[in-house]
């Protein structure tokens, strides 16, 4: 199994996608690791994780458009297909850091007003 950034990432896609977070995890930095999205920052992956569990029922696929790597750095477009009370398709980027084998850092962006009515703890102010 690869451990090239884009075999990594692509493996970590496909865990959230499959719902089989403790593959997910596996794809993840034991330390120095950090996650910021729209609905949530964590700097632990097994934190991150568990929050992923509790929320992630809802995805339904993770469709790719367009990739592009930079040594380390992973850069994908996706939509991002839930169920909520109907579905809904939410065009997204995400990057990913890898370090050492595993994927250090996170950053998605999306627009996620529904998302936050529905974890307003992790909402920011904005």
């Amino acid at each position: 199994m690869s451990n090239h950034p884009l075999a990594l990432v692509e493996r970590y896609l496909d865990a959230l996608q499959d719902h089989d977070y403790d593959r997910a995890r596996h794809c993840l930095a034991d330390r120095d690791f950090h996650y910021e999205s729209p609905i949530g920052s964590y700097d632990s992956a097994d934190e991150f994780v568990r929050f992923v569990a509790l929320s992630g029922g809802i995805l339904q696929r993770i469709e790719r458009r367009h990739c592009f790597v930079d040594g380390d750095h992973v850069c994908h477009w996706l939509v991002l297909v839930t169920q909520l009370s109907e579905h809904l398709a939410t065009a997204a980027v995400q990057w990913a850091q890898v370090r050492a084998g595993r994927i250090a850092r996170i950053e998605l962006l999306f627009d996620a007003h529904r998302y936050r009515l529905l974890f307003p703890e992790n909402a920011s102010d904005a």
